[in-house]
């Protein structure tokens, strides 16, 4: 199947009719459409499975052009067409869909009629015939449509295309192992069927033992589905603990960077601490003897000009006026001697009390001098004091600094990096799920191997009553009979399933080797999944996008094989395109440029598009094998702005990049 030509009329925002030459040429086999978003390279790939298939996956879906909605009168009818012309097994085939609206109402329609045919031309190159067949037959013959999704798809799909749940169904179906899966469930059916029918009327034990195979082979059914679910879980989460332990492995570096950035952070919170106590020990320390020191100038003026005063006398310490005052009021002395007006007693108290502020300052100055000593000797220790505390200050400081300035330049290395606490939560999260399900799903098994020993228990009392009736002797009989085809089917079921899967793997592996040059291997699972034989490091976009090409390339592959072998007409090899819409989405430089390497290889025919920015990455090494280009552009209205509702095709120089 090469497609050599797509013809649109009035399809979604591709007004009236507009045509697409695709390259053809073996040795120029690709064929770019480039577009920013919005311009309609997602429905062009949407355009072919319309066409061939009826797909219509757009959210809205009338596909008659807006523009043209808008300026239909009430009743008016107006129709969408999309055309393939490809050649197939040597044939040109021009395969036709249209779809008819009629105007309801200002904006409004409603679909009417709705019509696809096939034409193929007749061997004069200029008469075409209609193909008066079931269309949806005959495109099955070209390419079936549980295959269509892998050789027709965008962007989105690529990264998951590996992990897909249908890639299964589509696989079995390409190689005709449903018709072998199908007859091994079709043989399970009758078995069961025949041995219901035999008949144990009449005989009370053996009609007993009969419903009681039922009823366990019914528990067995239970527990077998329940198997199934606790596998479909354990697996799940051996694949979340694989991702995970990958995740960690790839982050190991910045495992200590975090690990460093919470102990610095830690110590840092201490630190500020320490830094909190010592100012508050460095104020107290300056506040309580700041006076000493810094009155030490004018303290030691004092003390040698009070060294040099005349007035200064001997008086009893802490002598006050008011208490000599007292005692002569009271009339007699603390010794209870009388103090009588004229006598020696009144007299030296008026003495002593002559040596008092305001009438002497002796004592006062003699206090002060003592005092004055005392501030001089504290003074001496508070320099030394208080510059301790501002060196503790300023040591904590530093290390502070320090440590902050070591978390910024951590924050900087880690901006962006995954969260290690949380991968590891993850991580045990899924290995305690493993532990549960493996537990789980030992219990069950032991479950059915006991269903499984009772109903054969059963069966064998069974046949003991089976010879009793020459009809249950012939039930039996072709129990025998179906159960032996049964296992034949079964054993060629697995074998050829095995051997179709290390083809299918042996192919993606070849494909992938081209481009990735590591360590690691393809496996494809049993449900055809593709995974690496060893996950130890994180997988990136980029080397998601080569793997899912890889393993397109191995499908297509695969069905061009099953597809010549199938075909009843030798007409040589048959042909395949690869049609994609924006492949490399969230994929870096390096690895388009890797994947671009096996895209020309993938299939005879590719058909792609995508953003300006991606074929700049990809140019230099498609545009040798590109054959034809072309660009998808928004019209613009008389403000300049563009209309979304209206795409032109343009062809390009391949060469203007």
């Amino acid at each position: 199947m090469r497609i050599e030509k797509l013809k649109l009329h009035n399809f979604r925002q591709f007004i009236d009719t507009q045509v697409i030459e695709f390259a053809t040429e073996k040795d120029k086999n690709i064929t770019v459409l480039i577009g920013d978003n919005t311009t309609g390279k997602t429905t062009l790939i949407r355009a072919f499975e319309w066409i061939l298939y009826d797909k219509n996956e757009f959210d809205k879906k009338i596909l008659l052009n807006q523009n043209v909605i808008d300026n239909m009168l009430v009743g008016e009818e107006q129709e969408v067409t999309g055309t393939i012309c490809l050649n197939h097994n040597g044939k040109e085939y021009e395969i036709q869909r249209r779809q008819n609206y009629t105007c309801i109402g200002k904006g409004e329609v409603r679909e009417r009629r709705s019509k696809a045919a096939i034409y193929y031309q007749q061997p004069d190159g200029q008469t075409k015939s209609e193909i008066r067949v079931d269309f949806a037959s005959q495109i099955e013959r070209i390419l079936p449509k549980n295959l269509s999704g892998y050789f027709f798809f965008g962007g989105e799909r690529l990264g998951a295309i590996g992990s897909r749940d249908d890639i299964e169904n589509a696989v079995k179906g390409l190689m005709g192992l449903d018709v072998l899966y199908n007859a091994m469930a079709h043989l399970k059916s009758v078995i069961n069927k025949l041995r219901k029918s035999l008949d144990f009327s009449g005989d009370e034990e053996a009609d007993k033992l009969q419903k009681e195979q039922e009823e366990k082979e019914e528990l067995l059914k239970q527990k077998q589905r329940e198997l199934v679910t606790i596998k479909e879980e354990l697996e799940y989460y051996q694949e979340e603990k694989e991702k995970y332990a990958a995740l960690l492995k790839a982050n190991e570096s910045v495992r200590e960077d975090q690990k460093r950035r919470e102990r610095l952070e830690e110590s840092v919170k201490g630190l500020e601490v320490r830094m909190e106590k010592a100012q508050s020990e460095y104020v107290s320390a300056f506040s309580r003897d700041a006076f000493s020191f810094f009155g030490i100038p004018l303290l030691k003026e004092a003390i040698d000009m009070l060294a040099e005063a005349s007035d200064q006398v001997e008086s009893v310490p802490d002598m006050t006026a008011e208490t000599i005052d007292y005692l002569l009021k009271r009339g007699y002395c603390i010794c209870k001697e009388p103090i009588v007006k004229g006598s020696r007693v009144e007299a030296e108290l008026l003495n002593e009390r002559a040596k008092q502020p305001p009438e002497a300052i002796g004592s006062l100055v003699r206090r002060f001098k003592e005092q004055a000593m005392e501030y001089l000797t504290i003074s001496e220790r508070y320099e030394d004091t208080v510059a301790s505390r501002y060196e503790d200050i300023r040591v904590i400081r530093e290390e502070i600094e320090q440590g902050r300035d070591e978390i910024e330049e951590l924050n900087k290395r880690l901006e962006g990096q995954k969260d290690i606490a949380y991968l590891e939560m993850q991580y045990q999260k899924a290995d305690i799920k493993i532990s549960e399900f493996e537990e789980k799903k030992g219990r069950v098994q032991e479950e059915i191997g006991v269903y499984k020993n009772e109903i054969a228990s059963i069966m064998r009392k069974l046949d003991n009553y089976v010879q009793n009736s020459k009809k249950n002797v012939q039930i039996q009989l072709q129990i025998d009979y179906a159960s032996e085809v049964y296992e034949w089917v079964r054993k060629a079921y697995y074998e050829r399933e095995k051997a179709i899967r290390e083809n299918l793997e042996e192919k993606v592996n070849e494909n992938f080797q081209k481009t990735y040059h590591g360590s690691r291997t393809i496996i494809i699972d049993e449900k055809y999944r593709v995974k690496y034989y060893d996950v130890t490091t994180e997988e990136s976009d980029g080397l998601k996008a080569v793997k899912s090409l890889a393993f397109i390339s191995g499908l297509v592959e695969l069905a061009k094989e099953a597809l010549t072998l199938n075909n009843t007409v030798d007409v040589g090899p048959l042909y395949y395109p690869l049609v994609m819409d924006a492949p490399f989405s969230n994929v870096d430089t390096e690895h388009i440029q890797k994947a671009s390497a096996i895209l020309p290889e993938a299939a005879e025919q590719i058909i792609i598009a995508l953003m300006e920015k991606d074929w700049k990455s990809a140019s230099s090494v498609m545009s040798s094998r590109t054959g034809k280009m072309y660009v998808l552009e928004q019209a613009c209205g008389r403000d300049g702005k563009r209309i979304d509702t209206i795409t032109h095709i343009k062809s390009r120089e391949v060469c203007d990049v």
